[in-house]
């Protein structure tokens, strides 16, 4: 059938397009996030308030936003945004190595709490903030986790960061290396990372698949570098969804390096059952998706990615496929 695949481009073009953060969502997070930091620059450093440069050097700032809104990832609901909040340094004193991070979290709280009493504990340890007043328009939640730079003499980038249940635990967090890491598999792949898992958190918040950002995001950027397809456009992303869940089979317990550290992050595996049905759902799309059988492939998708992938569907697209290297085979076996 030459018309095969008729619908693949503008079903995920739309989806991708629906997932993303809408302006106002997008400038109410940041706002939620600009109000927060504030609020704490006022107590770690009240003379910023009045300087032009910032901190820790002229035009620096004392917080950075991480997680998806920092790489472009975010899915909506655009509600949840995570930052790291740079304490000087002199607070790392010796008199705070015996409480670590039990007591920066007690002191962070206290800080907050006089200002934006709707201050939680987040699942990760740290602190969930909801602003209130003129920020709240979308009830954003801000996930602080507090930091220092690393000492200048080690001459690396990344920040030292306290384990909210530990007494002495301190690990690296490196946002640039792992934007770097991200961008560098976009670059090789024509953004098909970041698209990818922008689609993988839908799976993941549709079927609340036990498995962090992090831990997705650096799957993919693996899966990426190996896939036969990964030049490809549009055209192949219902292939890339199959392939993924079928590569993600044989990926339980792993353990992958963290950019910028020297820790390892344990994958896990609560979600293999998931990943299973998924590829099975994905499989059985794909082949509908040859035949334009695509009210049929829709419910397949909708199995795997909820209704969003639905509500993501405008009218039908024009029957032709954009031009591309015409689909021979299957990308995956079993």
């Amino acid at each position: 059938m030459t018309d095969a695949w008729r619908h693949v481009f503008a079903r995920f073009g739309g989806f991708i397009e629906h997932l993303r953060p809408t302006e106002s969502e997008r400038c109410d997070t940041l706002a939620a996030a600009t109000d927060v930091a504030r609020c704490l620059r006022s107590h770690f450093r009240p003379l910023d308030e009045l300087l032009s440069g910032g901190f820790p050097g002229a035009g620096e700032s004392d917080y950075l936003i991480i997680g998806g809104h920092g790489k472009g990832t975010a899915i909506r609901p655009a509600d949840i945004i995570d930052i790291l909040y740079v304490l000087p340094v002199n607070i790392r004193s010796e008199n705070r190595q015996a409480t670590g991070g039990q007591s920066l979290g007690l002191e962070l709280a206290a800080v907050l709490r006089e200002r934006l009493p709707d201050i939680t504990h987040a699942p990760e340890g740290w602190l969930a903030v909801r602003p209130g007043g003129d920020v709240a328009r979308h009830c954003a939640t801000v996930r602080l986790i507090p930091c220092f730079p690393r000492h200048p003499e080690e001459n690396r980038s990344g920040f030292l960061v306290a384990d909210p249940g530990s007494s002495a635990a301190w690990r690296v967090i490196d946002p640039t290396a792992e934007m770097a890491r991200l961008e560098a598999a976009d670059a090789a792949s024509g953004n098909k990372a970041s698209h990818l898992i922008l689609m993988l958190k839908a799976w993941r918040q549709a079927r609340r698949i036990d498995i962090g950002a992090l831990a997705l995001e650096l799957l993919v950027t693996d899966f990426v570098s190996v896939w036969t397809y990964h030049r490809r456009g549009l055209l192949f992303y219902d292939w890339m969804v199959r392939d993924f869940f079928f590569w993600l089979r044989f990926q339980r317990d792993r353990a992958v390096p963290i950019p910028g550290s020297s820790e390892l992050l344990a994958v896990g595996g609560s979600w293999l059952a998931a990943a299973n049905e998924a590829y099975g759902a994905a499989k059985t799309a794909c082949l509908l998706e040859r035949d334009n059988a695509g009210d049929d492939a829709l419910a397949y998708w909708e199995g795997i990615f909820g209704a969003a992938f639905i509500e993501s569907q405008g009218p039908p697209a024009a029957d032709e496929p954009p031009a591309q290297v015409p689909r021979i085979g299957l990308a995956a076996a079993g």
